[in-house]
């Protein structure tokens, strides 16, 4: 494993490592962690990839992991004047300085929940950099509710000191997720892994409480990245996989999954799959069958011919 500081244009510092495997790389997979963790919980994962001939990058975003040490932010804040497509400009540029590291690598682009609304939007605006996007975790609110909370973010943002994190904001957006799998724990709608999830718990840069800038941001994120027009922008021959488990909240048991596929449906996409898991959570890649999660992705990034 190698890391590396990468300079942002606005000068921020973002925290990037990568996965060298052994023999001749096959193609290289760059990460986008989710909300309220940070790139080393894929630590597993990559070595996985790293075994199977993949160079795998991956990268904190603001207001994450060490990222947000460095820059003197505290967990879930992301700057001043920070915006949802800052996001997914800053994974932009950690894919184009990597890829002058692996010049020839056709690129797979993996986010994970969060990180994959800011993959969703990364495929509108810089499609032309990657080959595949495998979409983790994902799901889709309705536009009402999303202007609502959107509404309402941005008046507790402006009410409130900027760093300060909005337990009112998390309790009404992750509330309900522990609500349904009482007897396991806060955390326990991440995985059926309870040492997964303990995991989790233990890590200090893990499930913190995001500020009401960042809920902000990221429910702006998830309006535009659903906008039809948008979704034009992507190639339709990308190949798209969308992976999830049939009991993650995010992605409203699957329902929200199947929304976002009958998007890129309707913006005339040639090669999307769906891959549900029975039983799964939201982190499928920490769940107790990640092996078979594991292989499947490789699978399907085979099945697929990798050219930039």
């Amino acid at each position: 494993m190698t890391d590396q500081w990468i300079a942002m244009r606005d000068g921020t510092k973002v925290y990037g490592t990568s996965y060298t495997p052994e023999t001749e790389p096959i193609g290289r997979v760059h990460i986008i962690h989710g909300l309220a963790e940070h790139s080393g919980r894929y630590k597993r994962f990559a070595q996985y990839l790293q075994s199977q001939g993949y160079v795998v990058t991956l990268h904190d975003q603001r207001g994450h992991g060490k990222t947000a040490i460095e820059n003197g932010h505290v967990y879930g804040y992301i700057g001043e004047s920070a915006t949802f497509d800052q996001l997914v400009d800053d994974a932009f540029e950690v894919n184009q300085c990597y890829q002058l590291q692996y010049p020839e690598l056709p690129v797979v682009l993996l986010g994970h929940s969060m990180g994959s609304f800011v993959a969703r939007r990364y495929i509108q605006l810089y499609s032309q950099t990657i080959s595949q996007v495998i979409l983790s975790g994902t799901g889709s609110n309705s536009e009402f509710t999303a202007h609502a909370a959107i509404a309402l973010a941005a008046y507790r943002e402006d009410k409130f000191p900027k760093e300060q994190p909005d337990v009112f904001l998390n309790n009404l957006v992750f509330g309900n997720y522990s609500k349904q799998f009482p007897d396991e724990g806060e955390f326990a709608w991440l995985s059926r892994d309870v040492e997964s999830v303990a995991d989790y718990e233990e890590d200090e840069a893990c499930g913190f409480v995001p500020t009401a800038q960042l809920f902000r941001v990221l429910l702006e994120g998830m309006n535009s990245m659903e906008v039809p027009e948008f979704l034009l922008n992507i190639p339709n021959e990308l190949p798209i996989l969308l992976f999830s488990g049939t009991d993650d909240l995010v992605g409203d048991r699957a329902k929200g999954v199947w929304k976002v596929a009958k998007q890129f449906d309707k913006a005339k996409q040639q090669q999307v799959t769906v891959q549900l898991y029975e039983g799964g959570r939201h982190e499928m890649l920490q769940e107790t069958n990640y092996k078979q999660v594991y292989m499947t992705i490789v699978e399907w990034m085979k099945r697929h011919e990798l050219t930039r």
